[in-house]
């Protein structure tokens, strides 16, 4: 074996190349985790939080909702003017069986829809987004709603006598489940974008948003939760917001006799009409559910 300080020198020689390499690529390893370590705290700083996420998707949420319940108010009234309108106003006496056959094809194309297309669309709708708050975590197909969102807008152009506060409650909140589901919300945050769905698509389709946060508490959330009333608040507003900047300022309902209370003997004729109007909503309630109950166990002939 040759020990010489010339073979040493040239064994160095060939052993430094290699320390040089290992050093790089040391170093450029470092680097990178030094890199990724940056990275990760400036996520973990810039990142926004749940909360603010949810105040996010509520702003959406509240503009996206009064787009889609102005959408099916306009989608109503062009069904109308196509379908009712033009019974209602055929030449001579023939208004009379148009008026009468209308609505009947209507109700049974929507009965088709409902029976082999969309069967989760049946009824008002507000049934179904009080089981998804209560029971489902918030979760509500758009599947239905988009099917809600047309076989409402196909009978109530037909000129069946129904109301759109049901199925506008349907219609938004499932567009609110469906982007909770998208953002990758939690389930907690999901199940509270429900009423605000909800609020945002009843303060757009009547026009009043403080009528559209009592109506959510109420009717959808059931208590006084804090935690989602800030939501259902911003959300109303917004939607009446767009629908006001949409179809204009306009009372749903317009009186053209003002009523007010200028003597003390208005408050006994009020007072009976408050009894009578519950007694006939109690009356018309029962009797709408028993009839469908009716229908729906009663089976068609073969």
């Amino acid at each position: 074996m040759d020990d010489s300080p010339q073979s040493e020198r040239a064994a160095g020689s060939l052993k430094r190349p290699l320390d040089w390499r290992q050093n790089l690529w040391r170093r450029l390893r470092l680097a990178v985790r030094l890199r990724g370590l940056y990275l990760l705290r400036a996520e973990i700083r810039f990142a926004p939080t749940e909360a603010q996420r949810l105040f996010f998707l509520t702003i959406v949420i509240g503009v996206v909702c009064g787009l889609a319940a102005v959408a099916f108010h306009v989608s109503i009234t062009l069904a109308s003017h196509v379908l009712i309108d033009q019974a209602m106003g055929a030449p001579g006496r023939t208004w009379i069986g148009w008026t009468l056959v209308t609505p009947t094809l209507g109700a049974l194309a929507c009965g088709v829809l409902l029976q082999y297309v969309v069967p989760n669309a049946r009824g008002s709708g507000i049934p179904q987004v009080k089981i998804a708050f209560a029971v489902r975590g918030g979760r509500l197909r758009l599947r239905d709603s988009l099917g809600k969102f047309v076989v409402g807008a196909l009978q109530l152009g037909s000129g069946s006598s129904l109301g759109r506060e049901g199925p506008t409650v349907h219609i938004c909140a499932g567009v609110a489940s469906f982007l909770g589901r998208i953002m990758g919300v939690s389930p907690k945050a999901l199940r509270r974008l429900i009423p605000v769905g909800a609020a945002a698509g009843i303060a757009a389709a009547f026009n009043a948003p403080i009528a559209a946060v009592t109506f959510t508490i109420e009717e959808v959330v059931g208590n006084l939760d804090q935690a989602v009333l800030s939501g259902v608040i911003i959300a109303a507003a917004l939607a009446a917001v767009i629908e006001r900047s949409v179809l204009g300022e306009h009372p749903i309902f317009d009186v053209p006799q003002v009523y007010g209370l200028h003597h003390a003997s208005s408050l006994l004729i009020y007072a009976i009409l408050g009894v009578a109007a519950a007694v006939a909503s109690v009356a018309f309630t029962d009797s709408l559910l028993a009839l469908r109950l009716w229908f729906r166990r009663a089976r068609l002939p073969p």
